[in-house]
């Protein structure tokens, strides 16, 4: 295919993720092989939605992944036509504990909700409603922009967040967060 055809495919793939993805991600399913080639056509898309001044923007996000999104200043005023994913109620479990205790590491959500916590990981993931990090033998999770848009939120700050999901956790889980909010304190007193 010639450049034309690649920069629409590019555009195609980043329009309907609906997810970051990465330029590796993006080469395999699109058979393009040239990874300097895929950026420099992402970043070709990126400045012509910039110059002319789209709602839709094309960033540089989580290390080496790139998204198609609305821009910020637009979304709070078309959150409500926005699509809500389909969540099993174990992921919404999940996504809630995630939210409530970011940043939070992945062992400790599987403690609390079992090894299935896993699969709802990688599904919420997959959605881009969460992110994970390296962290020592684990990851650190917490939740994303797209999070914060779906769920109504002005933009994706954690003690925000928190606050909203303290009712709801705490009613679920209040056995389990008294352990943990427990375990916390028992850390910062042995540390000082």
């Amino acid at each position: 295919m010639g450049l034309i055809e690649d920069r629409a495919l590019v555009e195609a793939a980043l329009f309907v993720s609906g997810r970051p993805l990465s330029v590796k991600e993006l080469s395999r399913a699109l058979g393009i092989r040239s990874l300097d080639y895929l950026e420099k056509l992402i970043e070709l898309i990126a400045a012509e939605y910039a110059e002319r001044k789209s709602a839709i923007e094309v960033v540089h996000v989580l290390g080496d992944k790139y998204v198609m999104q609305v821009k910020q200043e637009y979304s709070q005023r078309v959150i409500h036509l926005m699509p809500r994913p389909d969540l099993r109620t174990g992921e919404l479990k999940t996504l809630a504990l995630i939210a409530y205790l970011q940043p939070i590491e992945q062992s400790k959500i599987v403690k609390l909700r079992g090894s299935q916590a896993y699969e709802h990981i990688k599904n919420l993931l997959n959605m881009g409603l969460v992110y994970a990090e390296p962290y020592e033998r684990t990851k650190l999770l917490g939740t994303t922009q797209k999070f914060a848009e779906l769920y109504g939120f002005p933009e994706n700050d954690p003690i925000i967040i928190k606050e909203a999901f303290k009712k709801v956790v705490h009613a679920e889980y209040s056995d389990l967060i008294e352990k943990l909010e427990g375990r916390k304190e028992e850390s910062a007193e042995e540390s000082e």
